[in-house]
């Protein structure tokens, strides 16, 4: 492995600073892949989707990125239009692997931009990956009856226990995007109320 690479909707990046709070710990670190399609999804536009936090769904399993729609067109409504950049470093024996993450790393140092690729479309490029199976999707809309209500229920259960109601970016995000998760969370407070 001599690249890795780091997904980023802001232009112009000479060093990726170690900003994100490493997983379990209060240690701040930049975060790499080696796994281009998994770096894709990090060209999050706050813009776009509404909100600042990320919402990514995807993970690397047998060296393969993976991503699941917990609603109808997910992965069109927050990456189709959505231009970024993706950004190339060397591997530096500084950079450390992730612990139970497939092809994750992380550096609590600045690690140096090498080179750049402009992605115009992130949903398009995305899309390029998945003909090539190097990306899967489980669509929303080609999951079992079952498998749609686990997500609505999984994510009804995120909106509640991260206290959603009470926060006007998240509790925004949530009605535009997972309507009926967002439905399923207020009932269930309306029928803990009772």
């Amino acid at each position: 492995m001599n690249k890795l690479y780091h997904g980023s909707i802001t232009p112009n990046i000479r060093q990726i600073n170690p900003i994100s709070g490493l997983h379990n710990s209060d240690k701040k670190v930049a975060y790499l892949t080696d796994n281009i399609p998994y770096a894709l999804f990090y060209i999050w536009d706050k813009e776009h989707n509404h909100y600042e936090g990320k919402h990514v769904t995807a993970w690397i399993k047998d060296g393969t990125a993976n991503y699941e729609e917990q609603f109808p067109d997910q992965l069109k409504a927050f990456y189709k239009g959505v231009s970024g950049y993706l950004y190339m470093v060397p591997f530096a024996s500084d950079i450390k692997a992730m612990e139970n993450r497939e092809c994750l790393y992380y550096s609590s140092e600045n690690v140096t931009v090498e080179s750049c690729e402009y992605i115009s479309d992130v949903y398009n490029e995305l899309l390029k990956y998945e003909a090539t199976g190097q990306l899967k999707i489980r669509r929303y809309n080609e999951q079992s009856e079952q498998r749609q209500n686990e997500l609505i229920d999984l994510i009804a259960t995120a909106i509640i226990k991260e206290d959603s109601f009470n926060d006007k970016a998240k509790s925004e995000f949530y009605k535009r995007y997972f309507v009926k998760a967002w439905e399923k969370a207020v009932q269930k407070i309306k029928g803990a109320e009772k």
